[in-house]
């Protein structure tokens, strides 16, 4: 299947809940098609001088069977004129397959480069988490120990009352040992 640089701008990815960015993967594609396109035009235009270069061999072919008397220089310039098309076209080539290996290549680093980033976000959200869970935690042990010495202070306080007001008979001992416990029982 050939892809064109419409099918590029065109290509839609479906969305998930962790996915990319669609703006920063429509940027990218958008870069890649504006590549091959250029690629694309360069391409064009070495292949219209390479038809130019084929048409020349052709003319120094026709040349030949005119100008009998000319030969061998007619038959050795259309052979170097070949070589050197053929390497011109294999260099075009070559480096038209480098540049593109090249933008694959920075495309996949950029790829790793996001995908990096995104465990480091995710790594340090989860310890953002961690931590908070645990000053959470220490705050409600915190709050709950001085909730418990308001109780004892509290119960302490009213047991001394009660010793000054009244002189205590064995049954109320018995009652101001029981520990009054959890929150509720401070507003009895």
């Amino acid at each position: 299947m050939k892809i064109t640089p419409l099918d590029i701008r065109k290509q839609e990815f479906k969305t998930t809940f962790k996915g990319y960015d669609k703006n920063e993967v429509n940027v990218f594609l958008e870069m890649i098609a504006k590549e091959m396109e250029d690629l694309i035009k360069e391409n064009t235009i070495y292949m219209e001088q390479l038809r130019d270069l084929d048409s020349k061999i052709e003319d120094y072919r026709r040349m030949e069977k005119t100008l009998q008397n000319t030969l061998t220089s007619a038959q050795k310039t259309t052979d170097e004129l070949r070589r050197n098309a053929e390497k011109e076209s294999e260099l075009i080539l070559r480096n038209a397959r480098i540049q593109a290996d090249h933008i694959l290549e920075e495309a996949r680093a950029q790829v790793n480069k996001i995908q990096s980033q995104i465990v480091s976000l995710k790594s340090q959200r989860d310890n953002f988490i961690a931590q908070f869970k645990g000053l959470v935690e220490a705050q409600l042990q915190v709050l709950n120990k001085n909730w418990e010495e308001i109780e004892i202070e509290e119960v302490q306080s009213q047991d001394d009352k009660n010793k000054v007001l009244r002189p205590e008979t064995n049954q109320e001992k018995d009652k101001s040992h029981n520990p009054i416990k959890g929150f509720g029982d401070l507003f009895r």
